[in-house]
């Protein structure tokens, strides 16, 4: 007859059922005759005591064991010890494969649910989790970024840095905060930092200060979106303060317009260029700041960097002194940020994966209520299905040290020739943000 529990150190005595629980009596079946303390002296029984154990659900229903465990006390150190029960954690009253279980089941269960399923305290499942991160940190490691991306993300009601793989599309990494404080020291130790070759970022300074001063070798690139997004504000700043001086029929019917004139010229219907010209006629204006805001962003189809900071020096010339203060945020980060901005046309990096990003902040803090910002990204970094489909399975040469192996090439040395042989191996980019948006929308965390 099988064991209920089917654990090799237990043996069940006794099964006590009830609607919502099963009670497990059961006895150890393993004992030592010498201390594993001394390794010298005998043991003998010093009583025993009632234990109690949580373990896996059965049928749905949460399991508890009791066992009344024996004592020894070792004839030659004379100390006493338990008698030895290897199914059971060593850190808590709950068996190992609960534990298992609770490591499992905590990337895709709330601390909550979970430990209402297996009937421990939320505190205990929370510490289980804290464990389990802890190990996988130690040994998980993401290859760093040739291209590496930084992201702000609002979440949890405070901005965090989110590091990525601009050409995997994956996630790197997710900071506590943004500050300067955080990310020198982190970048600083960066893990092969001298892989990164280029870093595509928004125009926040400490970003800049914090690249410059720990990847010198990398180069910076302003995100194209960022600075295009730049031109549709300065045409919106120029649409609201024309509002404010229409009636309120004018002035709603303006507020429906916006997404045409921040749509793109060459996407507009010839029903939608009807409906602009006639603003336009009423204030011209806001035809010229228009005009601006599609000559700004035509820069982007030029070839080369010449060609886009001449277009770009063009553009400025042609602005209207009653457009300057219009357009001054625009023109004052073209200044200051100029290299980084026209760095886009040597390494044309986009910020493909912006609607995957934005998507995870908004699921993440509608995941997040009553989490903290570590269990947030432990959840999101470590899930296996996404870091699967950030991973790639790589072919490299390596030293052969079985003089048995056939698959090889030399490799002249100085000295002499070494065998080498082909391997396969996995190599892990972080987790795949398309799939991670995917999970995280059907609620696969909650």
């Amino acid at each position: 007859m099988t064991d209920f529990l089917q654990l090799r150190s237990l043996k069940t005595l006794e099964i006590l059922t009830s609607e919502d629980s099963y009670v497990v009596k059961a006895e150890g079946v393993n004992q030592w005759v010498t201390c594993p303390l001394c390794k010298t002296g005998r043991l003998h029984g010093h009583g025993s005591q009632e234990q109690s154990f949580q373990d896996t659900p059965t049928h749905g229903k949460p399991v508890v064991i009791f066992i009344q465990r024996r004592r020894y006390r070792c004839t030659s150190c004379t100390k006493t010890l338990f008698e030895p029960v290897a199914d059971l954690d060593g850190k808590r009253q709950a068996t190992a494969r609960l534990v298992r279980y609770i490591r499992d089941q905590s990337f895709s269960k709330t601390f909550a649910a979970l430990a209402r399923e297996v009937a421990v305290d939320e505190k205990t499942v929370r510490h289980v989790f804290d464990d389990f991160i802890e190990e996988v940190e130690a040994k998980t490691q993401f290859r760093t970024p040739r291209v590496l991306g930084i992201d702000e993300l609002k979440i949890i009601g405070q901005y965090r840095a989110m590091i990525t793989n601009v050409e995997r599309k994956t996630v790197f990494d997710i900071r506590p905060s943004r500050a300067k404080a955080e990310l020198m020291p982190y970048f600083r130790d960066l893990r092969d930092k001298d892989s990164v070759e280029w870093v595509a970022m928004d125009m926040y300074h400490v970003y800049r200060q914090v690249v410059r001063a720990t990847l010198p070798q990398a180069r910076i690139v302003v995100d194209r979106f960022h600075i295009q997004r730049m031109a549709n504000d300065a045409l919106e700043k120029l649409r609201k303060r024309i509002r404010k001086d229409l009636s309120t029929r004018q002035r709603l019917k303006l507020k429906d317009e916006r997404f045409l004139l921040l749509k793109r010229q060459h996407d507009l219907t010839g029903r939608d260029m009807d409906r602009m010209r006639e603003w336009f006629q009423q204030f011209p204006l806001l035809s010229e700041a228009h005009a601006l805001k599609e000559g700004f962003l035509s820069i982007w189809d030029q070839k080369t960097r010449p060609a886009a900071e001449a277009a770009c020096a063009k553009w400025q010339a042609n602005i209207p002194t009653e457009l300057a203060a219009t357009f001054k945020d625009l023109t004052t980060a073209v200044h200051n940020w100029h290299d980084e901005i026209f760095a886009y046309f040597e390494q044309p990096i986009t910020n493909a994966y912006t609607e995957s990003v934005n998507r995870v902040a908004k699921d993440m803090n509608r995941m997040g209520r009553g989490y903290s910002f570590e269990v947030l990204r432990a959840r999101i970094l470590y899930d296996k299905k996404a870091r699967k489909d950030g991973s790639v399975i790589e072919t490299v040469l390596v030293d052969d040290d079985d003089p048995m192996t056939t698959d090889f090439v030399f490799q002249r040395m100085t000295t002499a020739a070494t065998r080498k042989k082909k391997i396969t191996r996995v190599v892990e980019y972080g987790p795949y943000l398309p799939t991670l948006a995917r999970l995280l929308e059907e609620g696969y965390f909650e």
